[in-house]
């Protein structure tokens, strides 16, 4: 059996359309490695009895749920056309995953099968994959018990500390009560064959004396005897609910790791950021007012680092102590899952055994949840779902909003009801602070629907993009949309295409109200960085209407800034609520002071004193009626500019390499421009 990479066209009456190569056997890993989107991938056979293909794999149960192939004569070879009912590509064009190949004869016996297939994601690193996978289970966790705010990732992780001490101290206990089981565990008889002396034998049965008259020459005959044996129920239970703890702690590690390598580089960055040389152009305050945002968000992250480590540690001891349990010599048995039995209710050693690893793992409501995966996953689906969770939990944990439901409950009801999360919606509340031209505060609440796959009609067609945001406040509603794109972008022209025949004509032009922003988050950046994915100018005949309303961002495990950055765009630049801190998410109204000189510039300092994160709201000097303004000179409402510090990587409007200057999205000028001619 032979596999091959081929290039398929599923629509057309032939869909191989060519092979591009054979598949290489990975001797390492003892398997064919391929990566999404190189091709599908088909088979080859030269046994002249092969009837049928199918591709299977380990979470199969019978064999309808194994995937039947189609033979092409052309190229001889069967292949995966995919499953449109189901939104299904062809095998190897976008899932990734482990499975096989197995062959059937006419009369249905197997009669060869492949080595494993492993379909590795080419937008992700194989860490970044595991890690979205770890993500769903840690974020539905923490939904679990979002019931109050404004919530913080530190707290989080405070509480996950408290959790793996406590888990320590019983897998301490566990393993004490499983060492003195060492000496005496507990062992029955059982009756298995064994060659015995006949010499020894003291009981005859008819098939000992039917043996020993045909072989009157042998000395040792098989019989059945009773031995001792550990290999008992309550054993079996032990070692599968050590194997599960090691599953539950590993995540958790892999989380901790993660999150610390983060936090190092962030915490590197900010030591490097307060040590470098200061744009000299800066006045003395706003040069202070820098400084102190970036020391004080120095100390958070080397406490939330010191946090991390902590917890890093406990859970390395809880794998380490799981292990060397596994190792004592009853345990070296096969694995069945815990439950109450006689031995474990009426034995103390057992009983205590029992009542330690039952604990532990139900230490979480959601035990077990890291088994879940399917070993075959739909990438662009696993990638929606977990954009879904990571955006909740970042409205919630970063941002200060606050659910009016539990999510976790909506999220577990809408699955129990209907197969997907098709539709539905999360509703959040929190306070929100604009400073006007008089310098007045203005405080009201703000209510956020987030909707997930909700259909719209324009006039003609039906649209359903991936997220859609309503605002509401006392004077208006406003809506936003942000599309997952599973998709790689080779280059500008295609990030430009998709952007035009996405965020705009579908989701901004058919639309007689417009929304305020409708962007695309996809996992991997481009590799043209000249390119300002923030605001995309896709028709600049109308950039003064379209700033900041279309564009892109880069979201995956490793970089999870973009949707907070792109909240903050929206509450700020679209929505005017000046006052609101997306730094920390605190329900503070920022400070805001202003320049004696130029009043319409304010100054915003925020509120939390763990915070103080800076930013300016400022104005482009190439607006009519201004002492600098050119040719192509646009209106005063649309020469906002919001300008945040390089280290808070809050930045939308395109940076300059100075210190505290962007580019204007509309007219793309910077404030050095006013002097010259030539622009």
């Amino acid at each position: 059996m032979e596999l091959w990479i081929a290039e398929i066209k599923s629509t057309s009456e032939r869909p191989i359309q060519k092979l591009i190569s054979p598949l290489i056997f990975n001797e390492e890993s003892n398997c064919y490695i391929a990566s999404e989107y190189e091709g599908t991938i088909v088979v080859k056979t030269s046994n002249s009895k092969v009837q049928k293909v199918f591709l299977s794999h380990y979470g199969v149960t019978t064999n309808e749920q194994r995937i039947p192939l189609t033979y092409d004569e052309q190229w001889d070879v069967w292949y995966d056309k995919g499953n449109e009912l189901e939104e299904r590509s062809p095998i190897g064009i976008n899932q990734c995953g482990t499975f096989f190949f197995e062959a059937e004869d006419g009369d249905g016996y197997i009669i060869d099968r492949s080595s494993d297939v492993c379909i590795t994601s080419s937008l992700l690193t194989e860490e970044e994959f595991q890690q979205m996978k770890d993500e769903i289970v840690n974020m539905l966790e923490d939904l679990l018990t979002a019931n109050e705010g404004p919530a913080t990732p530190m707290r989080l992780w405070r509480e996950n500390v408290e959790a793996a001490q406590y888990a320590l101290e019983q897998t301490k206990k566990l393993h004490e009560v499983l060492l003195e089981l060492e000496d005496t565990p507990h062992e029955q008889l059982i009756r298995e064959q064994q060659l015995v002396p006949s010499s020894k034998i003291k009981r005859f049965d008819a098939e000992f004396l039917i043996n020993r008259k045909l072989f009157p020459f042998k000395d040792k005959f098989s019989i059945p005897v009773n031995v001792r044996s550990i290999d008992i129920p309550e054993h079996r239970m032990i070692r599968w609910g050590l194997e599960r703890l090691i599953d539950y702690a590993d995540r958790y590690l892999r989380q901790a790791r993660n999150r610390k390598r983060d936090l190092c580089q962030r915490r590197d960055f900010l030591i490097y950021a307060l040590s470098s040389e200061k744009d000299q152009r800066l006045g003395v305050w706003e040069q202070k007012r820098i400084k102190n945002s970036i020391k004080k968000d120095l100390v958070h992250v080397s406490e939330f680092l010191r946090i991390v480590c902590e917890s890093e540690r406990y859970w390395e001891e809880i794998v380490d102590i799981a292990k060397k349990c596994l190792n004592l010599h009853y345990l070296n048995v096969g694995e069945e899952e815990l439950a109450q039995t006689h031995l474990f209710t009426f034995s103390p050693l057992y009983s205590e055994a029992y009542q330690y690893l039952d604990d532990l793992l139900n230490l979480k409501p959601l035990k077990q949840l890291s088994n879940t995966y399917a070993p075959l996953q739909k990438s662009p689906k696993l990638y929606e779902v977990w954009c879904l969770l990571s955006i909740i939990h970042s409205l919630i944990y970063e941002c200060g909003f606050i659910p009016v439901q539990n999510p976790y409950t909506q999220i577990q009801r809408r699955l129990q009801r209907k197969r997907g999360l098709e539709g539905i919606s999360f509703t959040f509340r929190r306070p929100v602070y604009r400073y006007e031209n008089s310098y007045e505060l203005q405080e009201m609440d703000l209510t956020l629907e987030v909707y997930y796959e909700r259909p719209f009609l324009d006039t003609e067609k039906s649209y359903r993009p991936d997220f859609t945001f309503i605002f509401r406040d006392s004077f208006r509603t406003e809506t936003a949309f942000l599309d997952a794109k599973y998709k790689p972008l080779p280059n500008r022209e295609y990030w430009a295409e998709i952007v035009r025949n996405v965020s705009f004509e579908k989701y901004y032009e058919p639309l007689p109200k417009k929304p305020i922003a409708s962007f695309l988050m996809h996992p991997n950046k481009l590799k043209d960085v000249s390119i300002h994915t923030w605001n995309a100018a896709i028709n600049h005949r109308k950039q003064e209407e379209l700033r900041h309303r279309l564009g892109s961002f880069d979201y995956k495990p490793s970089n999870k800034k973009g949707v907070v950055k792109w909240m903050n765009m929206l509450l700020h630049y679209h929505l005017g609520y000046n006052g609101v801190c997306m730094h920390c998410g605190a329900h503070f109204p920022a400070k805001c002071e202003y320049d004696v000189k130029q009043k319409k510039k304010k100054y915003f300092t925020c509120s939390n004193p763990k915070c103080e994160a800076f930013w300016v709201e400022s104005f482009c000097f190439n607006r009519k009626g201004g002492n600098y303004a050119k040719k192509d000179a646009h209106e005063p409402s649309t020469a906002t500019l919001f300008k945040y510090t390089k280290h808070s990587g809050m930045n939308y409007h395109k940076e300059t390499p100075d210190e505290w200057d962007v580019f204007c999205p509309v007219c793309n000028k910077r404030a050095q421009d006013r002097f010259r001619n030539d622009v």
